[in-house]
């Protein structure tokens, strides 16, 4: 029988974990759940202006008359005041009703997305865009209980009528044999043994990992998840922050070997693919397994990872992957990158940026921004083609938000981003609590290199052996096998 001493991994840490605490205090006196007053400003985030897109001339006429207004499609912007007009109906006055789409073709990202799987997503055009002017919370609830959507100040767009729920009949299934990732895949999970969201998620799409917990949580997690995905840390109870277990996770794929490894947060539902105005569920790890070969193009690419699908508009145009920004929650990283997870919160933007930031000959400083004199040697790549669809944060029990984010709040963790990289992030007061803002234009001159030898034109073979199908009813006949 094995005791828990048995079970821990003999995988040690090569690095002290730092917390940054330290230099936060240097600062400004750190204590547990501080958080300052709400700031004295007179500063109302109203006239709120929200974006309204109606996709199809029937919508806006249902609109008019749900709103009680006359409209038109040469005054797109308009005063919501609660009144009612007396012939409430939309008047069409363009000639061109249909102007020429945007796309993505012409960006960099997608040129060098050449030779690789196959993407599209050009985007849709609305049929009419109407800005609605709020001068006041009382006209802003009024509207929303008039078109029965949940809006907030931090989203300024809506589409017209609420889209439906989508019922997933289709699934992308990789048609080659090998399609799981080479990479091996870490959930870092902590007081969820009953949620396992990502684990479950994996466990569906037959896709290898494994879980990192700590001693106390072994009995939790193995009633469910079988004993070889499980790694247990050898310390329990830290207080340092997820950073430090990522940090091990770290160690363990370079005592395995391995290039790169996946460190995932333990509260993703599910993954997609954005593809022809689509966002549809995967059916396996081939996905993963392209984004994996992509990045290894390149020498340069230490951070890579998985775009929100809450931040993803099927119907917009979208790259294949946008290039140096924050990358959160499913990272690819590779082992020989010159930086650690680092800080008691923010230890994501931390690490971002500190790839970002990274030029040996060439000391980082914002004023260089303003000159375009700025380029970083170091590129992040966040992918569109893949979509993570994650739980919201403090959302779920568990992890981080019982160990600090119910207890101390969102001030901390702002203040610390702040402090650690104050020339690009500041802590800003929106939408009634503490935030942190950054500002990633500074980076926009880092530039991808290719691995010595890698010639796009030679090597067209590739990912493009990779080839995906839509299949229909995957998930019944999954469960039927």
């Amino acid at each position: 029988m094995k005791t828990k001493k048995h079970l821990i991994s003999k995988v040690e840490e090569s690095t002290t974990y730092d917390t940054l605490i330290d230099d936060v205090d240097e600062v400004e006196t750190y204590q547990m759940g501080f958080q300052p007053p709400k700031p004295n400003t007179n500063t109302s985030p109203y006239p709120f202006t929200l974006k309204v897109h109606c996709w199809n001339r029937s919508d806006i006429d249902k609109f008019c008359i749900l709103i009680g207004k006359k409209l038109s499609s040469d005054k797109k912007t308009f005063t919501f005041d609660g009144r009612k007009s007396k012939d409430p109906k939309f008047i069409e006055k363009r000639k061109n009703l249909f102007p020429k789409r945007q796309t993505h073709r012409n960006r960099i990202e997608t040129k060098l997305w050449t030779n690789t799987v196959d993407f599209k997503n050009d985007g849709w055009t609305t049929y009419i865009t109407f800005e609605v002017v709020f001068k006041n919370e009382e006209r802003f609830v009024e509207f929303t209980k008039l078109v029965k959507q949940r809006l907030s100040l931090n989203r300024n767009f809506m589409s017209f009528p609420k889209p439906k729920p989508k019922v997933w009949k289709y699934h992308w299934v990789c048609k080659n044999e090998n399609v799981n990732p080479k990479y091996p895949i870490y959930i870092v999970s902590k007081n969820r043994g009953d949620s396992r969201l990502t684990s479950k998620c994996l466990e569906r799409l037959g896709i290898p990992y494994y879980i990192v917990i700590e001693p106390q949580n072994y009995d939790e997690y193995s009633c469910m998840i079988d004993e070889d995905k499980i790694l247990v840390l050898p310390y329990s109870n830290s207080g340092d922050g997820v950073g430090r277990s990522r940090n091990w996770v770290w160690d363990h794929s370079m005592s395995m070997g391995f290039k790169r490894h996946w460190v995932m947060d333990d509260n993703i539902v599910d993954f997609h693919r954005l593809y022809g105005n689509r966002i549809l569920p995967i059916g396996d790890g081939g996905m993963f397994r392209v984004c994996e070969e992509f990045v290894d193009r390149f020498k340069n690419v230490p951070i890579s990872g998985l775009q929100y699908d809450f931040f993803t508009i099927d119907k917009s145009p979208y790259p294949p992957f946008v290039l140096n920004s924050r990358i959160y929650s499913v990272l690819l990283i590779e082992n020989s990158c010159p930086y650690r997870w680092r800080g008691r919160y923010n230890e994501d933007t931390i690490l971002s940026l500190d790839v970002l930031k990274h030029n040996p000959n060439h000391k980082f400083d914002i004023n260089t921004y303003k000159d375009e004199n700025w380029s970083g040697d170091l590129c992040t790549m966040q992918f569109n083609c893949l979509l993570q669809q994650k739980s919201p944060t403090q959302h779920l029990g568990g992890g981080n938000s019982d160990e600090f984010y119910f207890k101390e709040g969102t001030y901390n963790k702002s203040k610390m981003l702040e402090v650690i990289h104050g020339d690009v992030s500041k802590v800003k007061w929106m939408y009634n609590r503490y935030h942190h803002k950054v500002n990633y234009l500074p980076f926009k001159n880092n530039k991808l290199q290719y691995v010595d030898g890698y010639d796009p034109q030679q090597n067209k073979e590739e990912t493009d052996l990779f080839e995906f199908e839509r299949v229909k009813d995957w998930f019944e006949k999954r469960i039927r096998e």
